[in-house]
């Protein structure tokens, strides 16, 4: 059985490596634009759709895990920091406050299509101005989400978290590995 992940994220293939099960990694090139969604979890489950689907479309003999993950403060995307100043922003702005973390996620091969979504709180602690600029400094930021990985440097000002801790990570962990386990067994 071909397993495919649908990214290249490093904490993503991590995750896979530790449930135990054989896969490969193929990216997606899908954009990442969705014209119209009802909700922010809407919005993120059809992004991680449009990459499942743009690898399935290539392979379509293999069952595709497609995800996408979004931090939204007060309803706002707050993508990956293009430079320093988007950076600086969005940390001074996650400071001291609670935002959501939302991870969608598909999974398609030729029979069947399954998506879901998945949030987490986060709340974080005051920063001061001092830190945020040496936090900026650093290479941490600039291909997450947010602009913090929650088991990297930042980890130290988060104060409380809510829901599932790996939605945070990327990838809903507990309920990928029931899904593959259900699926391995369904399939021998």
């Amino acid at each position: 059985m071909d397993i495919i992940l649908a990214s290249q994220s490093e904490r993503r293939i991590e995750m896979m490596k530790e449930l135990g099960f054989d896969f490969r990694v193929v990216p997606s090139n899908s954009f990442e634009f969705v014209e119209s969604y009802n909700s922010n979890g809407e919005l993120v489950e059809q992004l991680a759709t449009k990459k499942a689907m743009d690898v399935f479309d290539k392979n379509p003999d293999s069952l595709v895990l497609g995800f996408d993950t979004l931090v939204f403060l007060d309803d706002k995307v707050l993508g990956k920091p293009q430079n320093e100043e988007e950076c600086i922003s969005m940390i001074k702005s996650l400071s001291g406050r609670t935002h959501e973390v939302i991870t969608g996620a598909c999974f398609v091969d030729k029979n069947m299509k399954k998506s879901f979504y998945s949030s987490c709180k986060v709340t974080f602690s005051e920063i001061s101005d001092e830190e945020v600029l040496e936090y900026a400094k650093m290479s941490e930021p600039y291909d997450k989400a947010g602009a913090y990985a929650i088991q990297g440097y930042m980890g130290i000002f988060i104060e409380k978290v809510e829901g599932d801790f790996f939605s945070v990570i990327g990838m809903p962990k507990e309920k990928v590995y029931s899904f593959l386990r259900a699926y391995v067994k369904k399939s021998n």
